[in-house]
């Protein structure tokens, strides 16, 4: 019997061991659009990063207020961000690419929302695929709430969670007050601990957070400068 149950906890053991020896991922990123915006720099932020006693990444990001863009706008952006083309000076872009011109390769719905939403919605399970400067970054996020005044995504691999990602809107001086929460880490018995040290030491060790906030500050930021015209006429945008 005690052999048994140490050959059950081994397995998920091995399986943490054999993540460890994985590369990092590599796949290519799709060209460079124009660069039809600027973008805000990373001191126009407020953020914190912090490992938490259980060994956890905590990252916490408060935007500039996002002036002209309302709650209703971006719950309908993230909604439709995976599935929305609009034309852009005679050429058809995917929103993603947009969102972000340099960074953003690839977003998809793996799995179809249970509340009946197309698209970013209740129960549906999303993958991205981009990169952080020079650090590539791809995986997929469960989305556990989704509303006007922001969503919840949970992080997953398999039946495995790896932690909790929560966008907040406010209503805010003729804007919007963007927040970003995110912890990042497992609370799988036995191997959770394994499995958090994995995560901020090869998926996300300090240089990679770094620069996945200044990413995080861009493409939020990028968004009044064309969010407010493509809700009006989402298949164009006419730049001014």
């Amino acid at each position: 019997m005690k052999f048994l149950i140490g050959s059950v906890l081994l397995i998920p053991i091995l399986g943490v061991i054999v993540l460890f020896s994985l590369p990092r991922p590599q796949f290519e990123i799709e060209a460079a659009r124009p660069h039809f915006w600027g973008y805000p720099n990373l001191s126009e932020a407020k953020y914190k990063t912090e490992i938490m006693d259980d060994g956890k990444v905590l990252i916490e990001i408060e935007h500039p207020v996002l002036k002209g863009v309302t709650p209703e706008m971006l719950s309908w952006w993230y909604r439709n961000l995976s599935t929305g083309k609009a034309v852009v000076q005679g050429k058809e872009y995917d929103y993603y690419h947009l969102f972000h011109l340099t960074e953003h390769g690839q977003t998809s719905v793996v799995e179809p929302a249970t509340d009946g939403s197309n698209g970013m919605g209740v129960g549906a399970v999303m993958y991205r695929q981009e990169r952080f400067g020079t650090h590539l970054s791809k995986g997929k996020g469960r989305v556990e709430s989704y509303g006007v005044d922001g969503f919840v995504v949970i992080p997953v691999m398999g039946p495995l969670e790896f932690g909790r990602i929560e966008h907040t809107f406010l209503a805010q001086d003729g804007g919007t007050l963007y927040r970003v929460k995110s912890i990042l880490g497992s609370n799988a018995p036995v191997i959770g601990p394994l499995l958090t040290y994995y995560i901020r030491t090869k998926q996300f060790p300090p240089e990679v957070v770094q620069e996945w906030i200044r990413h995080q500050v861009e493409e939020v930021g990028s968004l009044v400068s064309f969010l407010p015209e493509l809700y009006k006429t989402p298949t164009s945008l006419n730049l001014k």
